[in-house]
């Protein structure tokens, strides 16, 4: 859930603080030991979604070996509008990849106004794993990312 949260901005209430983001309630990623960012026996009260872009459509698809767990190996959730045949708006966040879900920031700078078409998607896949730096045992990921990213475009296009 948090991949989706992410992507959609969402903002969570505590009972001692209001407007965090995912990203404060998580971090960065850069401390793995630390899960998130509450303090102990803070909880968390409400999550504020932001409300639907008009036009906005969203998709959210994950990869899954059930011989060796139920969670994602990586998931893709994406929100976009696609408007005149062009990206108008699109926000991109993937799990299952690092210790915390990742916005696709390059993935969406690619997108921003770009044609909704197979040229750009496979541009925006290619840029969704650009720098990754996988531990050994992780390298699959990364092509499974570029398919995951490549196909919730082509479908958030049609």
């Amino acid at each position: 859930m948090a991949a989706a949260l992410l992507a959609y901005e969402a903002t969570i209430s505590t009972d001692r603080r209001s407007g965090l983001t995912i990203r404060d309630l998580l971090g960065d990623g850069s401390n793995g030991a630390a899960d998130h960012a509450l303090a102990a026996g803070e909880m968390i009260r409400g999550v504020e979604l932001p409300p639907p872009v008009p036009g906005e459509r969203a998709l959210y698809k994950r990869a899954i070996s059930r011989s060796h767990a139920e969670w994602p190996l990586v998931e893709v959730c994406a929100r976009a509008v696609v408007s005149a045949g062009a990206f108008q708006s699109i926000r991109i966040a993937a799990g299952g990849i690092a210790p915390v879900p990742l916005r696709l920031s390059a993935s969406e700078a690619a997108l921003q106004g770009a044609p909704a078409n197979p040229a750009s998607f496979a541009k925006a896949a290619h840029q969704a794993t650009a720098g990754a730096k996988p531990l050994p045992m992780t390298g699959y990921k990364l092509e499974l990312l570029r398919g995951l990213v490549h196909d919730v475009l082509e479908r958030l296009a049609t």
